[in-house]
């Protein structure tokens, strides 16, 4: 009897001290809803992420990052107006390093044309993506585009 009980109380410990853990933290890193997405359906979802808008190409992409911000323990995003949003648009922005940007893109024949941009930072892409409504798959890449 004593054999079996050994496992279960250090069972029951290992999880007191996790919840301890993340009570400490005030995270729970909890969001494990990740979907398959697909890159070229287009319904923009607009947020204002750490200040500064940032368009999304879809709802499911949006999800998934909100996903992964709130394990990261990062504030949840919230959808918000285009309006809104482009009142946060990058208005100036610093010159360092370069970035690739990925926009999915379907052309009037429904055939995939996706465009590569390279931009001087992040800032210039995040610039671009609200002043011209159209938004960026992904993180941008470090570098010049392929």
């Amino acid at each position: 009897m004593g054999i079996c009980r050994l496992p279960f109380l250090l069972v029951l410990l290992g999880g007191l001290l996790h919840l301890s853990d993340a009570q400490t933290r005030g995270c729970a890193r909890t969001c494990n809803v990740f979907s398959r997405c697909s890159p070229y359906y287009k319904e923009l979802v607009w947020a204002i992420v750490d200040g500064v808008c940032r368009v999304y190409q879809n709802g499911c992409i949006f999800g998934n990052e909100n996903c992964t911000r709130v394990n990261q323990c990062l504030t949840p995003m919230n959808a918000t107006s285009p309006d809104k949003c482009k009142e946060y648009c990058p208005r100036r922005c610093p010159s360092d390093g370069q970035v690739c940007g990925w926009f999915p893109y379907i052309n009037n024949m429904g055939v995939n044309s996706d465009r590569y941009i390279t931009f001087p930072n992040r800032c210039l892409l995040d610039q671009y993506s609200c002043q011209n409504d159209i938004a960026y798959a992904y993180d941008p890449t470090l570098g010049p585009c392929p």
